[in-house]
């Protein structure tokens, strides 16, 4: 009888379990995704709260705990402070000028960066929030832009593009990154304790 409850058990939390984000295609360039939790890929019909989308999405969705960092994912200047309550909520753009690219945040709690400021890879931004039209799942939205941006509205690709294609993963305080091309980090800590399991 045991074993039933047991099996029973695992039968519920399999159907209860929201899926896991697709496998990403490998390719060079692309980061191992095992240290965050992906909500909501690039391109993606699935929002960070597993519900449908009516559109494509223009950004990655990345999982944390209200409170827990943001960080910027590569050396800019903030280019512009967002708040936008029916959208991205608390965010803010960073411009990456030597690259001709710029990185939006979206759903912050707070937004701890001003615009103008000149922030370094790894630096705190923000706090991970659940703003804007986040429907309670406390997450960060990251878009990567070709052209100057705020952020976009789902099903809005043009000028964008997926940043988990330059993404070299978990920002490593000690890392060295190349100068000649654009390469982000992720914009929240990583959790390296999932590694293994």
């Amino acid at each position: 009888m045991a074993w039933r409850t047991t099996v029973s058990g695992f039968v519920v939390a399999a159907i209860l379990a929201p899926p896991l984000a697709p496998p990403l295609a490998s390719g060079q360039g692309r980061a191992a995704t095992d240290e965050v939790v992906i909500l909501s890929p690039y391109r993606s019909y699935n929002g960070a709260n597993n519900r449908p989308r009516r559109e494509r999405h223009a950004g990655v969705d990345f999982g944390g705990q209200l409170g827990d960092p943001v960080l910027a994912a590569a050396d800019g200047v903030v280019s512009r402070v967002i708040n936008w309550p029916p959208g991205c909520g608390n965010g803010l753009v960073i411009e990456h000028p030597g690259f001709k690219r710029w990185t939006a945040y979206c759903h912050m709690q707070t937004v701890t960066a001003r615009q103008g400021q000149t922030v370094t890879r790894g630096e705190q931004i923000g706090l991970v929030g659940a703003s804007g039209n986040a429907v309670s799942t406390p997450h960060v939205h990251m878009e990567l832009c070709t052209v100057a941006c705020a952020s976009h509205v789902d099903g809005d690709l043009s000028g964008t593009t997926d940043p988990l294609a330059v993404a070299a993963g978990c920002f490593d305080p000690g890392g060295i990154y190349p100068g000649d091309h654009l390469v982000l980090t992720f914009p929240v800590a990583c959790r390296f304790w999932i590694r293994g399991r």
